[in-house]
């Protein structure tokens, strides 16, 4: 064990010599948001009064830790040769398995945070943490956030990130053609976006995916604006001229319609016993819960029920399947075929 509980400081955490190179991309903003309590003076367990999961953020460190120890994890800089503030953080965080397997896809992992912060410390952390030990590389993004027209750069990093790869597959150790990107909340949007041709991986000259997995994701730009007169959550992802984008950027149609390769668990609302009408919750509009519960149920994924939140799964969480991979979070999916190269034996346990 590398001796972190719930009641370490958030403090010593980064002091540790392991995390020279990534403790400032753990919890990344371009806002400093992280420079005050708790995340300044507190502990992993006061990180629990905002919602997220101490048992999942100290698994996932854990995991971490151990994986630095043993000489499996890496950093790259996506723009290696530029100066501009924010856009020379962009980066990707490789861990790799005991035993790479060359025939399974690499996965690239978005962390949410609403397009103000990356949080991959309390997502894609807990999240790697399973797919690297069915033998899978992952890869754990951090884009620009915190800035203006946030979605629309952030999309831009993405591409620049899977070209880097692309272009790099042979030091790399992974297959140019076949990966997978998954996200969360506003990491999962960024998914979407990505997954979609006309602003996404054919605009960005990039290979399509075999695979997207977005979690509580937002799609319906047009619901979330019609919340608030000044555009709220559309105007943090687009800018000031968030209206002369917002049909571009509004992938509500694109996925109802035909987003593929498909893996989807989301949930964007909860279905009333009396009304059988799908409720908002407390993050997203839900019309994007129903655009996604539309296509989701066309491609045969089953839903798992889940409120929005960060870092939710941890070491009691439910079992369930992303590629055949026993995922510890507790809103993810199964999806609607299993190629061989993804299975896992179905006895494995969390």
């Amino acid at each position: 064990m590398t001796g972190i509980t719930p009641d370490t400081k958030l403090n010593d955490i980064r002091a540790l010599p392991e995390m020279a190179d990534y403790r400032k991309y753990l919890l990344y903003s371009a806002k400093d948001l992280f420079n005050v309590s708790p995340f300044d003076d507190g502990s992993v367990r006061d990180l629990g009064r905002i919602g997220w999961k101490p048992e999942g953020i100290v698994s996932g460190l854990d995991f971490f830790l151990k994986a630095i120890r043993n000489g499996r994890v890496s950093r790259f800089f996506v723009y290696p040769d530029t100066d501009e503030p924010y856009k020379n953080d962009v980066n990707l965080i490789r861990i790799s398995p005991a035993t790479p397997d060359g025939s399974r896809p690499f996965i690239v992992l978005c962390a949410g945070g609403g397009y103000q912060s990356v949080c991959t410390l309390v997502e894609s952390l807990p999240t790697a943490r399973h797919m690297v030990r069915e033998g899978y590389t992952v890869f754990l993004m951090t884009y620009r956030a915190g800035v203006p027209e946030a979605a629309v750069k952030a999309l831009e990093d993405l591409g620049a990130a899977i070209s880097f790869l692309v272009s790099n597959a042979g030091t790399l150790g992974i297959d140019p053609a076949r990966y997978a990107v998954g996200g969360f909340s506003a990491g999962a949007n960024l998914v979407c976006n990505f997954g979609c041709a006309h602003i996404g991986w054919k605009r960005l000259g990039v290979p399509k995916p075999l695979c997207l997995f977005p979690v509580y994701t937002v799609i319906d730009l047009k619901a979330e604006a019609a919340r608030n007169e000044n555009g709220g959550f559309a105007q943090v992802m687009l800018g000031e001229k968030w209206r002369e984008k917002l049909d571009e950027y509004n992938v509500a149609e694109p996925h109802r319609r035909r987003l593929s390769p498909l893996l989807y668990r989301v949930r964007q609302g909860r279905q009333s016993r009396a009304s059988r009408q799908f409720r908002a919750d407390e993050a997203v509009a839900g019309r994007s819960g129903r655009a996604m519960r539309a296509r989701r149920g066309r491609a045969r994924v089953p839903r798992l029920r889940g409120r929005h939140g960060y870092g939710r799964g941890g070491l009691a969480a439910a079992r369930s399947r992303v590629h055949g991979i026993h995922y510890g979070k507790d809103r993810m999916t199964g999806m609607r075929r299993q190629p061989p190269v993804f299975r896992s034996p179905a006895s494995e346990s969390i």
